[in-house]
């Protein structure tokens, strides 16, 4: 397991919050959104939904674009994450959340 993949890992599997970070994760895949939308779409308090996706731009995994209303897309270094795509796979086989 390569260096981007170990912290994926602990981002995603190793962690309480995984999870969730998989949901976002998955999410934005479909469509990126903003905060708002996403907490709506996952059916989540805005609050969660905000310190989930700032563990992710922290560690790179996801940019925003725009200031107020920023809208989340998976980072393009992360696009082709073998890795990634195996954990959003497993999420697009379920149910992620709502349509908004």
């Amino acid at each position: 397991m390569d260096a981007r993949s170990r912290l994926l890992f602990w981002l995603l599997s190793a962690t309480k919050g995984g999870p969730t970070r998989v949901r976002v994760l998955s999410a934005i895949t479909e469509k990126p959104m903003n905060l708002r939308q996403l907490a709506l779409f996952l059916s989540m308090d805005y609050k969660s939904v905000k310190a989930h996706t700032e563990m992710l731009l922290k560690n790179g995994v996801i940019d925003a674009h725009g200031k107020y209303g920023a809208v989340y897309f998976i980072s393009p270094e992360w696009e082709g994450n073998e890795y990634l795509k195996e954990l959003i796979g497993d999420v697009h086989g379920k149910k992620a959340g709502k349509k908004i």
